[in-house]
């Protein structure tokens, strides 16, 4: 009866697995025509019960108690200190890197240690370098007498303030800001105004790989403007980049005023101009640039039984709400840490060190610090598990409009490390149903990219369109996906725990084939 029970359960699974390819194909299918909208919320967002689940073997059903919906519910604690920054009145808004609402994460973080009981709790603050801080802006577009303000325009991170009467300039449109778009157009002393189209998001968007920026800033234009997306309409908050040659990290940062909008507010301004319409710009920036302020790495350990550990990171400061980016890392890492403060001591083989770390988006310096201290902080350490951009709707552009499917968009990833290793981490991943790109990338990006060579490491990470924008909200990250990539971890560390340190290390470098920006 048993044995009849088990195969009952499977078959009514996979019953259930082929209706929900059904309804996969369903959304694609039927086309935005026919108006059937049962897998979207009154938002438009993917319902979280709407999501592909894969069936999980016997062995492993031990770790479904980890319950991606709860996942989302508790973290609304720190979303919540964001929401807080943008009420208190600020413009630049999030748990910005070095302000008292980061610092709140910190004291979240702690707390969460404190409760379950870790030992070895302590801070260890970090001095930032000069940080910027836009305070206030006003962007006013006019045409044919007609004025137009737009909610999406943000400063460019790290744009240089204007003077205090603003700029008074005049806007020429560059198309992608190719070499082919800037012949024949003269923008020195005006207001360059570039498309930029997602590659997928933010990380690799064309303005960047395409120097659209560094152009406009060597041809003497007066302001930078981007225009991001090819639909909806995104606030972003995103940098110019540099200009000269050599790699981003070795270029001269452009100095020119810059500025993001969303989609849709940039096409009005693009067929005024299309429409033959003269159009100008008056903006004007302020900003403050602050000495002093400090970030902290926040420290728990999970004892084991011998001397060796398992770090797992996720980085706490994030732009608006930051949901992506980066509270889910967040609530995965403090998921690991419920999970496994509930197994005794005497099954834990390794201590786990949990780090909530610091300011990534301003330089990375707690894991630059562990780069700095591998010899002593990283000796005994069996694995590193970065915990960033973990779950997002996958998405397909048609005909101008960003559709959302019912599945979890495929992430990059990253393995150092030993065969094993390989194949604990690609062999959970598969059990769970966490998505990859098929081709790994060639480097570890995010807060764990300084570090990730000097141990054996391992990340999943996604950065999506509404990465960094105004739209990092709860409904793009699907409770599927946080609940497989956090079992999935679990899986891991209880995997990497049967085997020696020494044969987790990778024998020789890891050979890939991703091209990555």
């Amino acid at each position: 009866m048993a044995a009849e029970a088990v195969m009952h359960k499977r078959r009514t699974g996979a019953t259930r697995a082929m209706m929900i390819v059904g309804l996969l194909l369903l959304i694609w299918s039927s086309g935005p025509s026919a108006q059937d909208r049962r897998l979207l919320d009154s938002n438009g967002y993917v319902r979280d019960e709407a999501y592909a689940r894969p069936l999980v073997p016997a062995a492993d059903q031990k770790y479904l108690k980890i319950d991606g919906l709860k996942m989302k519910e508790i973290l609304k604690e720190v979303v919540a200190i964001s929401l807080r920054s943008r009420d208190d009145g600020n413009k630049y808004w999030g748990r910005i890197a070095g302000t008292k609402y980061e610092a709140m994460v910190h004291d979240w973080a702690e707390a969460k240690f404190r409760k379950y009981g870790l030992e070895d709790i302590h801070r260890q603050p970090f001095t930032l370098p000069t940080q910027w801080f836009a305070t206030d802006w006003a962007y006013t577009f006019t045409a044919g007498g007609k004025s137009y303000t737009f909610k999406s325009v943000n400063p460019a991170l790290n744009s240089a303030a204007t003077p205090a009467g603003g700029l008074d300039l005049d806007v020429v449109w560059v198309g992608t800001g190719t070499a082919a778009d800037f012949a024949g157009r003269e923008v020195k002393g005006k207001a360059v105004l570039i498309h930029s189209i997602p590659a997928p998001g933010s990380m690799g968007h064309s303005a960047s790989y395409e120097r659209a920026m560094a152009r406009a800033a060597d041809r003497g234009a007066a302001a930078i403007g981007v225009v991001y997306g090819i639909s909806d309409n995104f606030a972003i908050w995103q940098g110019l980049g540099g200009t000269g040659e050599g790699a981003p990290g070795q270029q001269r940062p452009i100095r020119t005023p810059g500025f993001f909008m969303g989609f849709q507010d940039g096409k009005v301004i693009r067929d005024l101009i299309g429409a033959g319409e003269s159009v100008t710009l008056k903006m004007t920036v302020s900003v403050e640039m602050r000495d002093g302020l400090t970030s902290s790495n926040v420290w728990g350990t999970l004892p084991g039984m011998t001397d060796e550990n398992i770090i797992i990171l996720a980085h706490q400061d994030g732009y608006y709400e930051g949901r992506l980016d980066n509270a889910w890392g967040q609530r995965v890492m403090m998921t690991l840490l419920a999970y496994f403060s509930q197994i005794p001591k005497a099954q834990r083989r390794r201590s786990i060190t949990f780090v909530a770390t610091a300011g990534h988006h301003v330089g990375s310096p707690g894991t630059r610090w562990m780069h700095d201290n591998r010899a002593t902080v990283l000796a005994k350490t069996a694995l590193m598990i970065n915990c960033e951009h973990i779950s997002v709707s996958d998405t397909k552009y048609w005909n101008g409009v960003l559709r959302k499917a019912n599945v979890v968009a495929p992430r990059r990833w990253w393995i150092h490390g030993s065969e094993r290793l390989f194949d604990a981490v690609l062999k959970s991943y598969a059990t769970f149903g966490v998505g990859l790109i098929a081709d790994m990338d060639p480097n570890a990006s995010g807060d764990m990219g300084i570090v990730a060579k000097d141990t054996p490491s391992i990340q999943i990470i996604r950065s999506p369109v509404t990465k960094h924008t105004d739209d990092d909200k709860p409904e793009w990250v699907p409770a599927a996906g946080l609940e497989a990539v956090a079992r999935a971890y679990a899986r891991v560390i209880d995997d990497v725990n049967k085997i020696d340190r020494k044969d987790l290390l990778p024998a020789v470098r890891t050979s890939t084939q991703a091209g990555v920006r």
